[in-house]
């Protein structure tokens, strides 16, 4: 065994009977302390009931504060010592990590495991823990154990015994029952900043700071609202002093016009109508950070600058992964390794400030600069006391009517809140459209602010303009209602106005993103927070394995090339598949981060507010001691099921109103499409038109208000993958090729791989007809039961290549999936159905019997379009490369792609 400490039959039976009465109500259990051998005895006894937690600690004398504080604890000689990695006299490893034997016997499955390895505050010291902790429990879960991390402030004492005796056992207790899943623990560790701190501070606002002209890469972590942007202004002052140009890098264009009018520069826009144009520098989106965007960016003319990104975890995930740089990716990576090489390889200076600053952007910054620096750090370690904290009440519940109904209730008696929210569309039922119009019909006369993306880009819309008197235009209004166009880099400093601060979380921002949004609001008001208890917006195949994902990754992408070379795809001989290995990384390491929070979504964002230092607390009833407001009786009140009731009819009748709208919007011609794309404020019915011009682009058939709610539902990705599983299945190469070519010439010849992976189909559809899809779309009369020898056949298939088919399809199965649930699963990919007909006896079982329900929502009206444009594009391909000569066989290929792209995808430039 690992160490084991314990002081004595009579103090190990008190120590433990708190821990044997916690045990599931119902089991039977004899204490082992029979015999003189107490400790072997109790370990025995621990090992046959894997329903009692055990934690893992550092050394003999923290597993026997534990013991006799409780708890089931054992004790490693240090922190790798609960593994062992096998490796030859050489020294060089020869197979995969093992648990040691005796802690083996302790990891059986179901048993939940704490491991409490001391709280370091050296930065090489918590890179070897975190790493320990990272296999160690990686290799416990394999053996079917649920592992939690426990963690405490440094300041409470370094090692559990420490914290005991300093803090009393109530402080081990609170950090045990707040532990966080390993996966948790893993989105935490990653956004961790070990870089040691050239400046360590601890100030509640950065005030002045001086920085040598020979620093090059200036990192700056501080807590929100300490004045980070400030001191940024007075860095813009000093480099226009000296002559400098500098750049603002940002990903929302609201939020870099508002950077740069406190900066005292021009928007990328604006260059042109200035005298001083774009020699003092400008800001834009990252976005734009290309050539053939309207800024005409050329990063080899910067150098000898200054370049400044705000948020920058944010502004380096948006460029790495939106959807809005998909097409112009490669261009925009490729500009901003050039101007990292050319500013930190010069005599310029990079800024990068953020809340949660972490090693993983300031790793790609110097990866990408290919010159080794060492950054200059600059960490506020400043937490708010207790009084300063925010009171984060949060909702426990798996729906948030009791927050709506708590927000009435504030309203009624005269509360002015500050609303945050996850989505903006009038399809969402927690959205900004959906809560204005419900809010507005229980308060006609409260004065209702809903800032988003469409309400700030309006010009008729009371929204429109506000960010550059943000305070100003918040004073005149009851409630404000925002999206996350302003969760980051915005300061609302009005004070004495709001009451509180409300935010719902459904699941689609990153956990920083939520807890960003609750700190736009200054002042230190309650806040009322329900998160979704899993978030479900995953990236790639969903891993927290940076090498997994980063494999099955580059298995689809081999798939996907293999596919293309069937079809004599030559552009493949010349295709930079490796391309930026530092910026594949990065996304990796930003997407595991990110798919671990969403895992444990509503525990990442209250573990990670915790950390921050405010008080996490569950909501109480609205009406009791401590709430906003106090009141007995609100007249009007709604019950959970009416309010739920009322939310929905409210969205559904705005979101009706909206899809009738875009149906009988304008026509837009392909010129007046492009011209209205190209303009960065669109009127509510431009907006509208466009929306109009791509889904006739994409169906072929008249846009109704119907076409428009089943796109919003995900009816395109379904029927594309139907229409090239069945009838188009002859046009799928040439979708994928003419796709792959747009992608590569976009690129200059190279790819990046993630972007490439999700544009192509082959991979998918294979592994459908693998699986036998087809087979069950043709056969229309065919009773299912779960015990046929087909569907046994494909489960078995299915189940022995979950990984492969959660990477191709996005479709994860459990081990104990049944045929039937398999089945189901794969017929929803094309939003086909199973319906029980009945059961049957079957020798001593009853079974049920299933038939396919083929939908009849009008998609083979759409395949025939497709068809036939389709044909009308390879004919045209054809026609071509008849009158063309060989050398301009690829020009004339690239034109009926770009045709093909135009009907199959709809891939808007950004």
């Amino acid at each position: 065994m690992p160490s084991i400490v314990a002081k004595g039959e009579h103090s190990v039976r008190a120590g433990f009977e708190e821990t044997l009465s916690s045990i599931a109500q119902g089991e039977s259990l004899n204490p082992p302390l029979q015999t003189q051998n107490v400790s072997g005895e109790f370990w025995q006894w621990l090992i046959a009931h894997p329903e009692i937690p055990l934690c893992i600690t550092e050394g003999a004398k923290k597993a026997g504060t534990l013991l006799t504080a409780g708890y089931a604890a054992i004790a490693l000689p240090g922190v790798f010592g609960g593994y062992r990695v096998p490796r030859d006299e050489q020294g060089n490893r020869i197979g995969k990590s093992r648990l040691i034997p005796q802690l083996l016997k302790l990891a059986t499955p179901g048993r939940t495991i704490y491991i409490a390895f001391d709280q370091d505050t050296k930065p090489s010291t918590i890179k070897a823990v975190n790493a320990a902790i990272r296999q160690l429990g990686y290799l416990l879960t394999q053996k079917g154990c649920s592992v939690k991390v426990i963690s405490w402030h440094p300041d409470q004492g370094k090692g559990v015994d420490d914290l005991i005796a300093n803090h009393t056992q109530t402080a081990f207790d609170e950090a045990y029952q707040t532990a966080v899943p390993l996966d948790t623990w893993k989105a935490q560790s990653l956004t961790g900043l070990t870089y040691p701190p050239t400046i360590q501070i601890n100030r509640r606002y950065l005030g002045e700071l001086s920085i040598p002209e020979d620093a090059k890469l200036i990192g700056i972590k501080s807590p929100k609202g300490t004045g980070k942007t400030q001191w940024l202004e007075t860095i813009v002052q000093e480099a226009i002093k000296r002559q400098k140009w500098v750049l603002v890098i940002g990903h929302r264009v609201r939020l870099v016009e508002a950077l740069c009018q406190r900066f005292g520069l021009n928007y990328v826009t604006q260059i042109q109508d200035t005298e001083t144009g774009a020699r003092l520098g400008y800001g834009l989106c990252v976005d734009s950070l290309h050539p053939t965007s309207q800024a005409g960016f050329e990063a080899v003319n910067w150098s000898d600058g200054v370049v400044i990104i705000d948020e920058v975890e944010q502004v380096l995930w948006h460029g790495l992964d939106s959807d809005t740089c998909s097409s112009n990716r490669v261009a925009i990576l490729k500009s901003l390794k050039t101007l990292m090489q050319n500013v930190l390889g010069d005599e310029g200076q990079v800024y990068v400030a953020d809340a949660d600053l972490s090693d993983v952007s300031i790793d790609y910054l110097i990866s990408l600069s290919g010159v080794r620096q060492h950054p200059y750090i600059i960490h506020n370690t400043w937490k708010p006391s207790e009084s300063e904290s925010w009171r984060v009440n949060y909702y426990p519940e798996r729906k948030p009517e009791r927050l709506i109904q708590d927000l009435e209730r504030h309203i009624t008696v005269g509360g002015k809140p500050f609303v945050c929210l996850s989505a903006q569309k009038r399809g969402s039922q927690w959205g900004t459209c959906t809560l204005e119009a419900y809010l507005r019909s229980r308060f006609p006369e409260a004065k209702i602010l809903r800032i988003d993306s469409e309400s700030l880009t309006e010009p008729t819309h009371p929204a429109y303009g506000c960010m550059r008197d943000l305070d100003g235009v918040l004073s005149q209004y009851d409630i404000v209602l925002a999206s996350p166009v302003i969760e980051t880099g915005v300061s609302i400093d009005l004070q004495g106005h709001f009451t509180s601060v409300w935010g719902i979380a459904i699941g689609v921002q990153s956990e920083n993103s939520v807890r960003q949004a609750l700190g736009r609001v200054r002042q230190n008001l309650p806040r009322f927070l329900w998160v979704a208890p899993c978030g479900f917006n995953r990236v790639g195949n969903g891993s927290t394995s940076i090498p997994a994902l980063l494999t099955s990754g580059r298995r689809l992408t081999q798939v996907n090339i293999r596919l293309l070379q069937q079809s004599d795809f030559d552009a493949l001989d010349d295709i930079e598949t490796g391309f930026q290995a530092e910026s594949l990384l990065c996304w990796a390491r930003m997407a595991v981060r990110h798919n671990a929070s969403m895992f444990q979504y509503r525990e990442s964002v209250l573990a990670a507010l915790r950390g921050e230092g405010h008080q996490v607390v569950e909501a109480e009833e609205m009406g009791g001691g401590g709430s906003v407001c106090s009141v007995s009786q609100t007249q009007g009140k709604i019950e959970p099921d009416s309010l739920t009731a009322a939310i929905a009819a409210v969205k559904d009748q705005n979101y009706q109103a909206e899809c009738l709208a875009i149906a009988r919007a304008k026509n837009l011609s392909d010129h007046q499409y492009n011209t209205g794309q190209k303009r960065l404020v669109k009127t509510l019915a431009q907006r509208r038109a466009i929306r109009k011009y791509e889904l006739k682009q994409r169906y072929r058939i008249p846009v109704t208000a119907q076409l428009v709610a089943k796109d919003d539902d995900g009816w395109y990705q379904k029927l594309l993958l139907h229409y090239f599983l069945t009838l188009g299945r002859d046009h799928l190469a040439q979708r994928d090729v003419a796709i792959a070519r747009r992608l590569i010439e976009l690129g200059g010849g190279s790819i990046f791989l993630p972007d490439f992976n999700r544009s192509q189909l082959g991979a998918a559809v294979g592994t459908m007809e693998l699986l036998g899809v087809p087979v069950l779309l043709t056969d229309r009369g065919r009773e299912l039961r779960g015990t046929d020898e087909d569907l046994q056949a494909m489960a078995r298939l299915a189940l022995s290549n979950r990984a492969s088919i959660k990477t191709t399809l996005g479709m994860g199965l459990a081990r104990n999936a049944t045929p039937i649930r398999i089945v189901r699963r794969l017929l929803d990919k094309i939003g086909y159905g199973l319906q029980c007909i009945g059961r049957e006896s079957k020798r001593l079982n009853r079974v049920r019997v299933y038939q396919v329900v083929h939908p009849s929502d009008g998609r083979f009206e759409v395949f025939q379009q497709w068809l036939a444009q389709s044909c009308e594009v390879l004919e045209k391909s054809h026609q071509r490369l008849d009158a063309c000569s060989r050398e301009a066989k690829n020009k004339a290929d690239v034109d009926a792609g770009v045709d093909y792209v135009q009907l199959c995808l709809n891939l808007s430039d950004c």
